[in-house]
């Protein structure tokens, strides 16, 4: 046989059909695009942390950029974890000078937020799209993992994944309001939030029931449940059916939206995932969720309980990235959204800083930059761990990592706040930075690029690029000069 088509399925009895990883008998003789013509698949990522990079009342806005420009960049306070997984930062490109415009008195600008920092802000970071209005807190527009999703992602198992690292709000006296969420999908006029899965276990089951390697026994098991559950699903249908003449129009609607949601359940609990290969590897069982830590009533001080406010989000990070990680090298989906921490983070970071205070104080405590530094660390490190793994994953002629594109954004930056008018404040939009990873479309690895007065969302435009994705963002226009 001297070549193998990628859409190549193993079949077998009841119809299944059971698809493959890459093979080296799919691709041309210098593994770099498939033998029956096309280019290998790319993958998309986004990860977001809900931290600013500076703090309140000092004038160091960060220790994240380096002194030097382009190739081997120095590291500082808040990039030292680079260092870790094989030196991961000669894989990872800093864009620095970002920012997200805010009213200075003559409207919100394109791409921009009025003068409410966290619920503000957020919406054009994700979407690129402005706030309506004053009083306007939600994301306007869809983000880039879903347009990915929906542009190289619907012949996969999975279009696209959204995971939440950080497990829970932890303050007793609010709510997340939306900050919890960092992925959103356009469905006709309406922006829908596509909420994270913050249970590794669920996540890992998810995944599990449709990778089903041969002679598992817990494999089969699963597969077994999953019959069963189909079968219900079977059954209740035929009541809707039942029911639907007896509904008004609207309600039609909405019993048919959810008739298709049924049926696209059917579909996932149908398919089978690909078989295990060289690169697609089963991971072992993640067992229980670590145990939800309790919400504190103050983010600081006296009423801060530091032994509140934590899950376990370290163990938490490592699972998902290696659910990214299978997911990506088995080809499950094309497109993942990790939220790290949520935005305003209120998760305990007495592990990371060795201060009794949550990761949103940090950057008000009066402490300095440097403490918030030691947040961005922890942040970097998750993420440089994900990159490591996709690097010395062999794919083709080079790595997984060749054919991905990862950005790494950040809540806020550090400078300049219109809602208070201080200029040293960590409710900033001024002086932000992202990171970046991945070779696909000819993207930059391991440079430190200046992007002075570029928004954060010119960084997502190039990675959608870099994917086939040629669409800006919202009302945000362009790429980063050098990034491609």
């Amino acid at each position: 046989m001297r070549s193998l088509n990628r859409r190549t399925f193993l079949r077998g009895a009841f119809g299944t059909a059971v698809a493959l990883p890459t093979l080296d008998i799919m691709l041309n003789s210098h593994g770099t695009a498939w033998a029956s013509g096309g280019t290998i698949c790319k993958r998309f990522f986004v990860g977001f942390g809900g931290h600013a990079l500076g703090a309140d009342g000092d004038t160091l806005h960060n220790e994240v950029v380096p002194v030097a420009t382009g190739p081997g960049y120095d590291l500082r306070r808040a990039t030292a974890t680079l260092a870790n997984h094989g030196n991961v930062a000669s894989e990872i490109s800093i864009i620095s000078g970002l920012r997200i415009p805010y009213n200075t008195g003559g409207g919100i600008p394109a791409g921009g937020w009025d003068s409410d920092f966290h619920i503000q802000a957020l919406g054009p970071l994700l979407s690129g799209v402005r706030n309506n209005a004053s009083d306007d807190y939600g994301v306007n527009g869809p983000t880039a993992d879903q347009i990915v999703a929906e542009a190289i992602g619907q012949d996969t198992l999975f279009p696209s994944l959204a995971y939440q690292v950080q497990a829970a709000w932890y303050l007793t006296a609010s709510a997340p309001y939306g900050r919890d969420v960092i992925s959103y999908r356009q469905e006709d006029n309406n922006i829908i939030a596509m909420p994270g899965q913050s249970s590794p276990r669920v996540a890992y089951d998810t995944l599990f029931t449709s990778f089903v390697p041969p002679d598992d026994e817990d494999a089969a098991i699963k597969a077994s449940e999953l019959l069963k559950r189909q079968s219900v699903i079977d059954l209740v249908r035929a009541d809707y059916q039942r029911l639907i003449p007896q509904l008004g129009t609207v309600d039609r609607q909405r019993m048919q939206r959810h008739l298709d949601e049924i049926r696209d359940l059917e579909k996932l609990l149908d398919a089978t995932g690909p078989a295990q290969g060289e690169i697609c590897q089963l991971l072992p069982d993640p067992g229980d969720d670590p145990a939800i830590g309790g919400a504190n009533e103050d983010s600081n001080g006296a009423g801060f309980d530091v032994n509140k406010g934590w899950s376990d989000e370290d163990r938490r990070a490592r699972l998902f990235s290696d659910l990214v990680h299978m997911a990506f090298a088995c080809d499950m989906s094309r497109s993942v959204a990790m939220l790290y921490t949520m935005a305003q983070s209120h998760m305990n970071s007495g592990s990371y800083t060795g201060l009794a205070f949550d990761q949103h104080e940090v950057s008000h405590a009066y402490q300095g930059t440097g403490y918030v530094s030691d947040v961005v660390a922890w942040h970097y490190d998750h993420f440089g761990y994900l990159v490591a793994k996709l690097r010395d994953t062999p794919e083709g002629a080079g790595s997984l990592l060749d054919n991905c594109a990862l950005v790494m954004m950040n809540e806020g930056g550090h400078g300049y706040d219109p809602g208070s008018g201080d200029d040293t404040t960590a409710h900033s939009t001024e002086n932000m930075c992202c990171l970046t990873a991945g070779r696909a479309g000819g993207m930059v690895a391991g440079e430190h690029i200046v992007a002075d007065g570029y928004h954060p969302v010119n960084v997502l435009n190039s990675a959608m690029k870099a994917v086939g994705v040629e669409t800006d963002l919202g009302e945000v226009v362009g790429t980063i000069p050098g990034l491609i």
